[in-house]
């Protein structure tokens, strides 16, 4: 887990290395932290595996960290993926905030790290006051967001198990920007 720390998410995206790492499965492809995948591999949700504790909730988050580059990040956080209310380790069962949606780094701008984090809910099933449903459709509510911030306003456990993997532009990224009418 030491690729968290190589790679700069430690104190600017999450504020601790994760305790374990997210089983994420694109495919027949396993996410190693911090291995390239392109945009074209990662157009569709992942497979999550974790083991959960019992009687105990989950949410699950995935941004891109370098929105809308690496060098200039003015706009922080994207959100592709924000699942809540997950009971135990069945992420189909929990309450989807916002829908999936592949990465979908600018043209020219290297590649942007994709961080996917499981945090524990500390007071069980939850009502995500404040927060609205986002659609695959469009990128709005998606913009300038930050997964520590949302973490503690909603008192979200450190993050439990967390992975990532790096993606730059490739061809199908223009697919992804018209179906978010960006």
């Amino acid at each position: 887990m030491e690729a968290f720390n190589v790679h700069g998410l430690v104190g600017k995206i999450i504020d601790r290395v994760p305790h374990k790492q997210l089983s994420i499965r694109y495919g027949n492809t396993e996410v190693q932290p911090g291995m390239n995948l392109t945009p074209s591999m990662t157009k569709h949700q992942p497979q999550i595996k974790f083991e959960a504790e019992t009687n105990v909730y989950y949410t699950l988050i995935m941004n891109d960290a370098d929105f809308p580059s690496r060098s200039d990040q003015k706009l922080n956080e994207f959100q592709h993926w924000l699942v809540v209310n997950i009971p135990g380790s069945d992420i189909s069962r929990g309450d989807v905030l916002t829908d999936y949606i592949g990465p979908l780094p600018n043209k020219g701008t290297g590649y942007h790290r994709y961080v996917l984090m499981l945090f524990k809910q500390s007071k069980g099933r939850m009502e995500f006051r404040g927060e609205k449903k986002i659609n695959n459709r469009t990128s709005e509510g998606r913009k300038s967001y930050n997964m520590m911030e949302f973490a503690r306003k909603h008192f979200l456990v450190e993050p439990v198990y967390g992975n990532f993997f790096q993606s730059e532009w490739d061809d199908s990224v223009p697919k992804i920007y018209e179906q978010l009418k960006m």
